[in-house]
């Protein structure tokens, strides 16, 4: 699975580190892991009528502040999705969530939604795969989301 991001990220000439380790399922399992860069977790939410879909991307040690997504988005309840509708819309399981799996978002009804403070930061996502995690600018996610046509935004969260 992983071989479709790294085409990609090649094809269009995106600088990458990937590291090889150990399935991380978490960001407790990914806190043994020595990379460089912000450690994130990507969060699949839904809205009451799972006709919009958000994926937030924040620091592994920050806790989401519902609000501030449902206000932002003038949404009345937001929530996980579940593990049969993730596998729906982006083909993974929890554990493998990120800003690359949208490319499996057939619908392009994904919204990706970055902490403002990760903007010019390098951070670690999975490749589709939690037994490696890649290095990689905001910006050049920003150039991959715009490549596959997903929605994405930066605000504080």
């Amino acid at each position: 699975m992983r071989e479709k991001i790294f085409n990609i990220l090649e094809q269009l000439e995106i600088q990458y580190t990937n590291y090889e380790h150990e399935p991380a399922f978490s960001c407790e399992d990914a806190k043994g892991i020595d990379i460089p860069g912000i450690r994130v977790k990507s969060l699949l939410l839904k809205n009451k009528q799972k006709n919009k879909f958000y994926m937030v991307v924040i620091e592994d040690d920050k806790r989401l502040d519902w609000n501030i997504i449902r206000k932002y988005f003038w949404e009345n309840k937001i929530s996980f999705v579940s593990e049969e509708l993730m596998i729906e819309k982006i083909w993974v399981k929890p554990g493998h969530v990120s800003p690359f799996a949208t490319i499996n978002n057939v619908e392009k009804d994904i919204t990706v939604i970055f902490n403002r403070s990760l903007e010019w930061s390098e951070i670690w996502i999975h490749p589709l795969q939690n037994d490696n995690t890649i290095v990689i600018k905001i910006e050049d996610i920003s150039q991959f989301l715009d490549n596959i046509a997903i929605n994405y935004c930066f605000i504080e969260i």
